[in-house]
């Protein structure tokens, strides 16, 4: 009877002892998760999204307890790997993190991430990764599955197509926001304003302004605004430039053929603008100056130098924007 006794005793004391393991061990995965949590949303009170070393991935984004979903964006800034397009990719990611941050979305069960390649190459080496820049969602549980990686070459990089991957993974729908192109705003202000005053106070002079040559200078300006992208900034709503996070240096030229920055056109629009004034000088004013001799082989000089080193700087920002461009002239 007293062996029955102690067989019970010593059966509840180890299934007591279990127990309390258990739910201490609960606790503390409750503290951690806790933890990283409120670490998490520290680090998204100052910035949208969290740079992460390759300690700070494993502990946040690799280890449980995690009951929260992280969009990770792993990239190569430095200028030394000559990535054009992971700057281009970093600014529509920063748009996408920004619109998630300040939406009412916004909560902590998603977290945006990036990890570059000189502050965190053991990350890379964890994802076996030979190309970037690359999008993961690491699920909040279970492992992660095949379109948890994002199709870059199938749907581009845009924050509208990231959304729709997002929403796909997690059901959190963000609506992308983008910051208005205040320039382009100051410009079309300033020429409305210039040509109302204009029909204000030479009201009695429109027959001198809307003549023929006046009417081919406004067509060129047009011709010249569009080539160099303007409708297309207008469509896709890019930066003004892209600044290195690591460097500090700001780039106003894209170094992808498929992208440009708004500074980016406005530098070509201006060198178009030249290349114009040029052919001018070669095809209008060099004739009609033809009583100087002096005068017109100087227009033809000048156009000349004009318009080959507008064709060789073009020639030279092709090669830049696209390294297998064969060309060049003058300029390397």
């Amino acid at each position: 009877m007293m062996g029955w006794w102690y067989s019970c005793l010593f059966v509840f004391a180890v299934s007591s002892g279990i127990l309390i393991q258990d739910v201490a061990g609960k606790k503390e995965k409750q503290d951690q998760l806790e933890a990283k949590v409120s670490q998490m949303l520290k680090w998204t009170s100052h910035k949208s999204f969290m740079k992460l070393n390759g300690e700070q991935f494993r502990d946040y984004v690799k280890t449980s307890p995690r009951n929260y979903s992280v969009m990770l964006m792993a990239t190569a800034l430095g200028t030394q790997h000559r990535c054009g397009i992971c700057g281009q990719a970093f600014e529509e990611f920063k748009v996408l993190a920004n619109s998630y941050r300040y939406s009412q979305s916004f909560s902590n069960r998603l977290f945006f991430a990036m990890v570059d390649y000189d502050s965190a190459p053991t990350v890379f080496q964890t994802l076996q990764l030979r190309t970037v820049p690359v999008f993961y969602h690491f699920p909040a549980k279970g492992k992660s599955k095949r379109h948890d990686k994002y199709d870059m070459g199938r749907f581009g990089f845009s924050a509208e197509s990231l959304s729709k991957w997002v929403a796909d993974r997690t059901q959190v729908q963000i609506k992308v926001f983008r910051p208005p192109n205040y320039m382009m705003l100051v410009f079309t202000a300033v020429m409305l304003i210039g040509v109302a005053c204009l029909g204000y106070f030479k009201r009695k002079a429109l027959e001198q302004v809307i003549n023929r040559s006046n009417l081919a200078y406004l067509s060129l300006f047009i011709i010249v605004a569009m080539t160099s992208g303007q409708m297309w900034n207008h469509i896709r709503g890019p930066p003004m430039a892209h600044t290195d996070p690591n460097t500090g240096r700001v780039g106003y030229i894209s170094g992808s053929s498929q992208y440009q920055f708004v500074a980016e056109s406005y530098i070509i629009m201006f060198v178009y603008a030249l290349g114009t004034i040029g052919w001018i000088l070669l095809s209008e004013q060099a004739p009609a100056i033809s009583k100087n001799p002096s005068y017109q082989s100087a227009a033809i000089l000048g156009g000349l130098f004009i318009v080959s080193m507008v064709f060789s700087w073009l020639l030279s920002t092709l090669r830049m924007k696209n390294r297998h461009y064969p060309y060049h002239f003058l300029l390397k």
